[in-house]
């Protein structure tokens, strides 16, 4: 018995990567390996097209400028962390997220809020292409990724922040060549997250809802110590569901010993409880 590769795809050999269909004894099994820098990186089906980050980082740099939002490196308004790329990967670097932002604020509950576009893709089969919103405050420098695969929820007649996701199946490159329609549609929906915040500054906490999140996979790491001390000295009285998301948000995007993967997680297991809605 033998496993061998057949013959090499080498279309993007300029970013050290290559396809390879994979053999069982000379018959193709309808699986091929993601190799960069001779290390298979992923095992997707034959059918995976693969779009590398350096790629997508380089579309979205084009469409973004056509969009009129600028790379978040570059973004000039009041946010107190600096970033040095706009392009964010995890540590295997298999995962890129490229951001760009809009040099404007909003108001929610009287506090500065920023938005931007992400462009989210994988070479590892794990995320597909994808692009949508996110939010960062001026006050407490939060992040929040708002518009990824898994917010499709809908709840009580209304609807959550769209987003665009594209598997890296057939049909993927004509979707690539629409990026800054795409962009621009996203933005365009983008205000919808600002009456959402302003929603939920307008609803009060209940019980039922903490009891919802201290039954959810999230991590006690990322919770206020009120919902998770022995005895929780939650008062609902005075708490709006928009100071309860800042506080959970807050210690899911500055958790130093979490990656990417887990805080895009963290961020869908939150959204999945707390929706980001408007009527």
């Amino acid at each position: 018995m033998e496993i061998s590769f057949g013959k090499i795809d080498d279309t993007w050999q300029c970013y050290s990567l290559f396809q390879a269909p994979i053999k069982f004894n000379t018959q193709n099994m309808g699986y091929k390996a993601i190799i960069r820098k001779d290390k298979v990186v992923a095992i997707v089906r034959k059918g995976y097209e693969l779009l590398p980050n350096e790629e997508a980082v380089k579309l979205a740099d084009e469409a973004a400028q056509m969009a009129g939002l600028v790379p978040f490196n570059e973004f000039t308004g009041e946010w107190i962390i600096r970033m040095k790329e706009h392009a964010i990967y995890d540590k295997r670097e298999t995962r890129v997220h490229a951001l760009y932002a809009a040099n404007q604020h909003y108001e929610v509950n009287g506090e500065k809020m920023h938005l931007g576009v992400g462009i989210h893709n994988s070479i590892d089969g794990t995320m597909g292409f994808g692009c949508g919103v996110f939010s960062f405050r001026h006050a407490c420098v939060n992040m929040v990724f708002a518009g990824m695969r898994g917010y499709e929820q809908t709840f009580d007649q209304r609807r959550t922040i769209e987003y665009v996701y594209k598997k890296h199946t057939v049909g993927l490159s004509p979707f690539k060549a629409s990026l800054k329609n795409v962009i621009l549609s996203v933005m365009e929906k983008a205000t919808d997250i600002i009456r959402s915040y302003n929603l939920m500054a307008q609803e009060q906490v209940t019980q039922e809802l903490i009891e919802r999140i201290k039954r959810s996979r999230l991590s006690n790491k990322v919770l206020p110590e009120y919902l998770t001390a022995k005895e929780p000295t939650i008062n609902c009285t005075g708490l709006t569901q928009w100071d309860l998301y800042n506080d959970i948000t807050q210690l899911i995007w500055h958790n130093a010993k979490s990656g990417l993967k887990t805080k895009e997680f963290q961020f869908k297991t939150l959204h999945t409880i707390m929706p980001l809605q408007v009527k």
